[in-house]
């Protein structure tokens, strides 16, 4: 059996964005669900912001 290969970057992103879909339109039974839940999505936004951006960068420092 094979080993799967890393996830590429974009790859990462795909994921964490599957991810944010699932939670989207989740509700929780309590205030702290909610709670949960909130965090989730902005910790999920957050870590797609931080991928993007260090492509971004990646990507400047191979063009200059």
């Amino acid at each position: 059996m094979s080993e799967k290969p890393p996830l590429t970057d974009d790859q990462v992103h795909a994921k964490l964005s599957e991810a944010w879909n699932l939670l989207a339109r989740e509700s929780g039974s309590s205030e702290f669900g909610n709670n949960v839940l909130a965090t989730a999505r902005k910790v999920l936004f957050t870590l797609q912001a931080a991928l993007v951006k260090r492509s971004d960068d990646a990507k400047a420092q191979d063009d200059a």
